[in-house]
């Protein structure tokens, strides 16, 4: 249990409340104060952890981490200072704040938790001090302030007025800094606190330009000088594996590979020189990465692309969205074949033995590939098995 208001227990949950899911949570249940005080209700106010409710904690760019961000919110149950109020059953491999709890805010609670995150009680909610704040420092247009207006900046233990302050300090930094660094300039040292945010920024600023996300950074490996085909890989273990020629089916003399991370390999701003920091591996022909440089930033010149990744509904919607990027993007057989029949004789797995895939494995609409569309993603609609890439490996390329 907690031992009061006092400045020690306060810094802790402020501590605590610089993860940006963790603050969401606890302003919110402030404001349901706010609305109604405690010595109003017949029961304490709660708020249930579902994305629609709090949608920051469940936003993978603000909460990259959920598993840290519950073992705070666990942290400040165990002062009393709120109470976590699970299911009396789920399945052992769903992660607890996964299934729905709710969140009660005790009567201790609440002092403690107004002055972690700079919440004085009698000044109305957060939201409503934020678009005064944002009214009395900016005299700009609807137009301009509407970003910000919808998507408020929280950080714990500062108040609206404060972090306004802040966001007025970012029109005088360098716009060709890129959106960390500003982020980082003006909040405190916090880089990652305008992710979801440049639009918004960029409106404010009045610039469209203003404040670039970082370029992303591509590893490419082209052995040869006169590759016909990319190979767009996943997983950073497989295109290590291409690397050391060790990936059944390629052929180094004619096709050139690229790790492209995931879902930032599929962004619109890859094929833009800004956009893109490519990086060659030792092994790569001068003359191959050159040619592969000029191809890839001359977004009219056709390309030849192939996307080998996990077998599963992320990687489908990933090569979904290549091919926004890459027209004519197709799944790469080789690879896919291999993994579908390791599936078919029962070497998958499901989303419940792996926690991972579990928060993400929503069936995926069409790719716009035949060979996708017609043998993989029925066969994942069907059985909702699993392989993950790196299962590709020589002695079981063949899946006999």
């Amino acid at each position: 249990m907690g031992d009061g208001n006092n400045d020690d227990t306060v810094d802790v949950l402020r501590r605590w409340a610089g993860e940006p899911g963790i603050a969401d949570v606890l302003h919110r249940l402030i404001d349901l104060v706010d609305r109604q005080p405690m010595a109003q209700r017949e029961r304490p106010p709660r708020l249930r952890l579902k994305p629609d409710k709090t949608p920051v904690f469940f936003d993978r760019a603000e909460t990259p981490d959920r598993e840290f961000a519950w073992e705070l919110l666990e942290a400040v149950a165990k002062r009393g200072w709120i109470e976590l109020r699970g299911p009396k059953r789920w399945a052992a491999n769903v992660p607890p704040y996964e299934t729905e709890p709710q969140i009660v805010l005790t009567a201790e609670g609440e002092a403690v938790i107004r002055g972690a995150i700079d919440r004085p009680a009698g000044q109305g909610s957060w939201r409503e001090q934020w678009s005064a704040a944002l009214e009395g420092r900016f005299a700009l247009s609807e137009a301009r302030l509407s970003g910000f207006r919808h998507q408020p900046i929280r950080v714990a233990g500062r108040s609206a007025a404060r972090v306004v302050e802040r966001l007025a300090d970012l029109t005088k930094l360098d716009p060709s800094l890129y959106l960390r660094e500003a982020s980082a300039a003006a909040f405190w040292g916090i880089s990652k606190l305008l992710d979801a945010r440049r639009e918004a920024l960029t409106r404010l600023v009045g610039d469209p330009d203003a404040f670039p996300e970082k370029p992303i950074l591509i590893n490419i490996h082209v052995p040869g000088p006169a590759w016909e085909s990319v190979l767009l890989i996943e997983n950073e273990t497989t295109y290590h594996s291409a690397v050391k020629n060790r990936l059944p089916g390629v052929d180094p003399e004619r096709m050139a590979v690229v790790w492209i991370s995931g879902f930032m390999g599929a962004a619109k701003r890859l094929r833009s020189p800004e956009g893109v920091s490519m990086h060659a591996s030792l092994a790569s022909h001068p003359e191959g990465v050159e040619r592969l440089a000029r191809a890839w930033t001359d977004v009219p010149c056709p390309l030849e692309t192939w996307f080998f990744g996990d077998l599963d509904f992320s990687a489908m919607e990933i090569l979904r969205a290549l091919r926004d990027v890459f027209p004519g993007t197709r799944a790469w057989q080789p690879g896919y074949r291999a993994l579908l029949a390791r599936a078919e004789r029962g070497e998958g797995h499901g989303p419940d033995e792996d926690v991972r895939k579990g928060e993400q494995q929503v069936p995926a609409g069409g790719t716009g590939c035949r060979f996708a569309d017609t043998r993989l993603l029925p066969f994942l609609r069907r059985s909702a098995r699993f392989v993950d890439q790196e299962a590709y490996v020589p002695d079981a390329s063949t899946g006999e």
